[in-house]
C-alpha cells in the first residue's frame, strides 16, 4: 500500500473529533397549547454553487477553469505580464430525488457579467460497476503527526502533540497526548448534493468525456461577477431561476500586508480583512519524510485547540460563529497571527502556509413559505451559493514566498501601497511590471508571440483586483 501525503492530509479531520454544544428542549408549561407545526415537504431539486477566490499559488487555479479554457486574449496577457495575482473558481452541484426524462441533462446560464460565453453542462456521472479491489495486504501506516496550535512567537503550553499513525490505530499514544486530543474541534462542512444523497445528480467541474462543453470559456477573469439572474434547467430538475445582488459575488482575494520574519524566527502574518469574511483560519503543513511506507508532518493551525485544521473548506456563517465561539476559528476583526518560531524552524522546501477566509452566503427556496401554518410548505427546490477566500504560499524560515509578486504580475499590498488610490496603485504596477521579466521571457519566441499584430510592444493593464475596474475606465 502506498502512503501518500495527500492520503495523510485527507486522514487528518478523521483524527480531529466535532465538540457539539447540546442544547436540552424545554418542557412546555402545565396548561399550555403549543403552536401548530407546519407540514414542511422537502425540495425535489437541491443545488449549490460554491464560489472561491484564490490566491498565492492557487491564484493559477482560474487558469484552465475546470473544463473551460482560457481565450486568446487571456493567454496573451499571460505570456506579456506573469502569472495572475487571483483567480476566481466555482464548483456546481444539483441533485435531485427525480428520474430524468430522457438523458439526464442539467445547465447552468450564468449573467452577462460573468463572461461565461454559454451554459454550463452539468454532467451525471456514469453509474458505478461493481469491481474486484487489486489484491493486497493491508499495512498499518508509519510516521507520525506533530501538532501546533494558536497564533504567537513561541509555542503555547503543553506543545507539541505527538500522534503516532500505529499507535494511534490501537489507542496506545500516551495518555497525554490522547487527552489534548479530546479537545479538538472538526468542522460541519456546508452539506451539498452528492451522488449518493440523490437520485439524479449532476456536477460541474468534471471530466466531460462527450464533449458537452466544447468551447466552453469559463475561467471567471478579474472583473467579472456572478451578480444577476442564475437559470438552471434541465431533464431530471424543476426550473431554478434566482437573482444574486450587487454584493454577491467573488469575495476580495486575501493579501498579505506584512510576512515578515521575526528575530525569535517566527513569521508574524498581517492581512487586510477583505470585505464579508466571517471568519479565518491559517494553517501550516511541513513535511519532514514522505514516502512509500511512512510519512513524518508537522501541522501548525491558527486554532487556540490542539489537532484542530480546519482548511479551504466551504462552510455557512452559522458555523462559523459556532467555530469561533470553540475558539477554532479566528474572528472576522483579526488582522495578524504569528507562526510560532517552532514551526518556521521545521518547515523546509515543500512545506505550506494555508489562509482560508470564510465568507457569507446567499440562500434560496422556492415556492415561499406559506404565511397560514396550516398550509403545507411544499418545497420545490432550494439553492445555496457559498463564498470564500483561500491562498495557499510556500513558506522556510526564510519567509512567506509570493510566486505572484515574482512573476511581476503584482504583489500583496503593503501599508503604503494601502494608502495609495487604486489609480496610483495601478500606475505604479505598471511601471514595476515593464521593468520586470515576464513568462515570454523564459519561452522559446514568447516576446514574439505577445507583440505578435501590435503597434507598440508596452504591457497589458496590471492583471491585480485593484485594477479591475480602473481599467474599465
Amino acid at each position: 500500500m502506498r502512503t501518500s501525503l495527500a492520503v495523510i492530509v485527507a486522514a487528518v479531520p478523521a483524527i480531529a473529533i466535532s465538540v457539539g454544544v447540546s442544547t436540552l428542549a424545554q418542557a412546555p408549561k402545565a396548561g399550555s397549547k403549543a403552536a401548530p407545526e407546519q407540514q414542511v415537504t422537502p425540495p425535489e431539486s437541491r443545488y449549490w454553487l460554491g464560489a472561491t477566490t484564490g490566491g498565492g499559488m492557487l491564484a493559477m487555479s482560474g487558469m484552465a477553469a475546470g473544463g473551460g479554457r482560457p481565450s486568446m486574449g487571456t493567454m496573451m496577457r499571460m505570456a506579456s505580464s506573469g502569472l495572475p495575482t487571483a483567480s476566481q473558481t466555482i464548483e456546481l452541484k444539483l441533485g435531485t430525488s427525480l428520474a430524468p426524462t430522457g438523458e439526464p441533462e442539467a445547465f447552468h446560464t450564468f449573467p452577462a457579467g460573468s463572461q461565461v460565453n454559454k451554459p454550463i453542462f452539468l454532467r451525471t456521472p456514469e453509474p458505478g460497476r461493481p469491481g474486484t479491489e487489486a489484491p493486497g495486504t493491508y499495512k498499518t501506516p508509519k510516521g507520525q503527526i506533530t501538532f501546533y496550535w494558536g497564533c504567537g512567537e513561541k509555542a503555547g503550553p503543553g506543545q507539541p502533540v505527538i500522534l503516532t499513525f500505529d499507535k494511534l490505530m490501537r489507542s496506545e499514544n500516551d495518555e497525554p497526548d490522547l487527552q489534548a486530543l479530546q479537545a479538538a474541534v472538526g468542522a460541519r462542512a456546508v452539506r451539498t448534493p452528492t451522488a449518493g444523497n440523490s437520485k439524479t445528480y449532476g456536477d460541474w467541474p468534471n471530466d466531460d468525456q462527450k464533449k458537452r462543453n466544447r468551447d466552453l470559456q469559463a475561467t471567471f477573469p478579474l472583473g467579472s461577477t456572478l451578480a444577476g439572474q442564475h437559470l438552471i434547467e434541465g431533464t431530471y430538475t424543476p426550473k431554478i431561476d434566482f437573482t444574486l445582488p450587487d454584493d454577491k459575488t467573488f469575495m476580495e482575494p486575501v493579501r498579505y500586508s506584512s510576512t515578515a520574519v521575526q528575530a525569535s524566527g517566527a513569521v508574524a502574518l498581517s492581512w487586510n480583512a477583505p470585505a464579508r469574511a466571517t471568519g479565518y483560519s491559517l494553517g501550516v503543513m511541513a513535511p519532514e519524510k514522505v514516502d512509500d511506507e511512512s510519512a513524518n508532518i508537522v501541522m501548525w493551525s491558527s486554532a487556540e485547540r490542539p489537532a484542530t485544521f480546519i482548511q479551504m473548506e466551504h462552510l455557512t456563517p452559522a458555523e462559523v460563529k459556532r467555530l469561533i465561539d470553540l475558539k477554532a476559528v479566528l474572528p472576522p476583526s483579526t488582522t495578524n497571527c504569528a507562526v510560532p518560531a517552532e514551526v518556521v524552524k521545521a518547515t523546509k522546501n515543500g512545506s505550506m502556509l494555508m489562509f482560508t477566509a470564510y465568507g457569507d452566503e446567499a440562500t434560496f427556496i422556492h415556492p415561499a413559505r406559506p404565511a397560514d401554518p396550516k398550509v403545507t410548505w411544499d418545497q420545490e427546490w432550494f439553492a445555496r451559493v457559498s463564498f470564500k477566500a483561500v491562498r495557499m504560499d510556500m513558506i522556510s524560515p526564510e519567509g512567506v514566498m509570493d510566486l505572484g509578486a515574482m512573476s511581476g504580475g503584482g504583489s500583496s499590498d503593503t501599508a503604503a501601497n494601502a494608502k495609495l488610490s487604486d489609480e496610483e496603485y495601478c500606475a505604479q504596477l505598471a511601471a514595476q511590471q515593464a521593468n520586470k521579466p515576464t513568462m515570454a521571457d523564459a519561452i522559446p519566441g514568447g516576446k514574439l508571440l505577445g507583440r505578435f499584430g501590435r503597434k507598440k510592444p508596452g504591457p497589458p493593464p496590471p492583471s491585480d483586483p485593484r485594477c479591475a475596474n480602473v481599467n474599465k475606465k
